[in-house]
Parts: C-alpha cells; structure tokens; sequence
C-alpha cells in the first residue's frame, strides 16, 4: 500500500472526485448524442392568468360573474365555458419557418384579469398547420397551434 500524508490522501481523493464529475459529464453528452429532443410544448395562455375577455372580430365574449356571454348570443353557457376551456388549455410548440405573416391572418384579443392591455393573437393557417404569434411572446416567435385545432378556439364554428 501506498503511504501518503493525510494532505497527500486529500489531494487524491479531491482529484479522485474531479475525475469522476467529468466521467459522468461526458458520458451523459456520449449516451444521449443520437436521442432526438421532443420539441417542447408549452401553453398558448401564459401560466396563471386569468381570461375575462376574448374579443373577435364580429364578436365579444365577456365574463360575468363565474359565467360567460357572447355579445351576438350565438352559443350557449355550456358552449361559451367549453370555448373558455380550450383557450385555457391550448398547447403551442416552437416553429422554426420564417414566414410572411402580411397575408391572411385572423387576430383575436385576450384580456386578463390584472392586465392593462390584452394579449393579440395572429393565426395564421399555412399547409395542414395553424400557427400562432404574440405580441407578448419573445423575439415574436412564431408557434404552431398543437391542440385543439382552430375551430375549438374560434365563435364562428
């Protein structure tokens, strides 16, 4: 066996430990070089806001009370609050395509409770794919509407 001081002992095992970190460093980058990352979804209404407008072009839908109602009166509470829902619950995932956003774009304005300004969302429908922009996301990125589709979050179904 080998005799080394207590200082000579602690050198071994703190370069020991260093050598160790990196093993397991790298081995992560190694073992994971072909798996290929999902893209990452995330929330078309940012986390913890509440909506208590939704305004189309030809049409309002307000909160009242823990209820809603639709200015033209097309749709039922049920319908109004299943609507709610989805916006609610709407996924988005990163889309990579620079697109020409001048041509025909439907824009709708969400309000939320504790907000001056609303949030207007740009959807644009391009192949078999409904994309999304904000003004409040950053860069002006734009997204892909992952699910529900469209028709779930527009009054004119």
């Amino acid at each position: 066996m080998i005799r080394l001081s207590q200082r000579g002992w602690n050198n071994v095992i703190i370069f020991t430990t260093l050598i160790l970190i990196m093993l397991f460093n790298f081995s992560s980058d190694f073992l994971n070089r072909n798996v290929q990352d999902k893209p990452e979804i995330s929330t078309l209404i940012p986390a913890g806001l509440v909506i208590t407008t939704i305004e189309y072009q030809n049409d309002k839908i307000e909160r009242i009370g823990q209820g809603w109602r639709a200015k033209s009166g097309k749709l039922s509470h049920e319908q109004l609050t299943q609507l709610v829902a989805n916006w609610q619950n709407a996924e988005v995932e990163l889309f990579d395509d620079q697109l020409n956003w001048q041509s025909d774009v439907k824009t709708i304005s969400v309000w939320f409770a504790g907000q001056v300004k609303p949030i207007t969302y740009s959807f644009l429908f391009f192949a078999d794919k409904t994309l999304v922009k904000t003004e409040q996301k950053i860069n002006q990125q734009t997204y892909q509407l992952v699910n529900p589709d469209f028709s779930q979050l527009n009054i004119d179904h």
